[in-house]
């Protein structure tokens, strides 16, 4: 009788090895990578999202940029890409799809440890075209640049004629600090005495940055102040899947707009759009 209730545990608990060995091996892995103003925040919405659907595991990569992330997505490599931008119509084409899943504000920050300077249209372009040097303790100010081309610079030139032609004339300076995706460039703020950037309070709040954000005509940016819009500088989100895109992936795109989903959006700095 001892020896059968032994047998009994043993195959028991190869029963239960053996369920969960099939259940790891059947689990889809979604993969989503693209803009780092929106990675922080796939990875703790991936975090419940793995917790609600045991079926499916997330792996967010590091940053691609969004047109880096919507190639990958085309080609393969992801199944999910997340961008600042709508797809274009070669990637519609080509049978990508995207949809808003929120707004967060388009911010500019400083490293630690410098002084914090409120802003206004006027410094932002004393600052880019070198007018304006040091920061208020005389430590020099250290531009991080993005590429004329990515959707933070064009945000920035839209601010004023003035900002515009400051941060052109940046690009053409040599030595300048060049960062090509949203990580890029808060790792050179956050590691760089006297950094100055742009960037976005999703990325800030979801990975817990050292940053020093900075108010903007005396409005600082916060979830408060991008919700009831007293801070109107503002960047669109979105999310991307193919024509032949997995159950999960899926999945993952519809939790964005449930009440978990949701709420972590508005936790990390956005206001989410829900339209279906």
């Amino acid at each position: 009788m001892k020896r059968r209730r032994h047998l009994q545990v043993h195959t028991f608990a190869f029963s239960v090895l053996l369920a969960g060995a099939e259940s790891s091996a059947l689990a889809e892995t979604i993969r989503i990578g693209g803009t780092g103003a929106s990675l922080g925040t796939m990875q703790l919405i991936g975090n419940a999202f793995q917790q609600a659907h045991r079926e499916h595991s997330v792996k967010v990569l590091p940053s691609l940029g969004s047109s880096g992330g919507l190639k990958a997505l085309q080609g393969g490599a992801l199944d999910i890409a997340v961008s600042a931008r709508d797809v274009n119509p070669e990637e519609k084409a080509a049978g990508l799809s995207a949809r808003k899943y929120g707004t967060t504000a388009f911010i500019f920050i400083s490293h630690g440890k410098t002084p914090i300077q409120p802003l206004t249209k006027e410094s932002i372009a004393a600052m880019y075209s070198g007018k304006q040097a040091t920061w208020s303790n005389g430590q020099p100010i250290r531009l991080v640049l993005r590429p004329k081309g990515d959707s933070d610079t064009k945000q920035l030139i839209k601010l004023s004629p003035e900002i515009e032609a400051a941060v052109m004339a940046a690009h053409a300076r040599s030595g300048m600090a060049l960062a090509v995706t949203d990580s890029d460039s808060a790792d050179q703020v956050e590691k760089s005495p006297g950094a100055f950037a742009t960037s976005t309070l999703s990325l800030v709040l979801s990975e817990n940055r050292n940053f020093n954000i900075l108010p903007l005509d005396g409005v600082k940016p916060t979830v408060q102040t991008l919700t009831n819009g007293t801070y109107p500088h503002t960047k669109d989100l979105y999310v991307a899947i193919g024509a032949n895109a997995s159950a999960g992936a899926k999945h993952f795109v519809q939790f964005l707009r449930s009440a978990r989903g949701l709420e972590i959006l508005k936790q990390t700095g956005h206001k989410a759009s829900v339209a279906p």
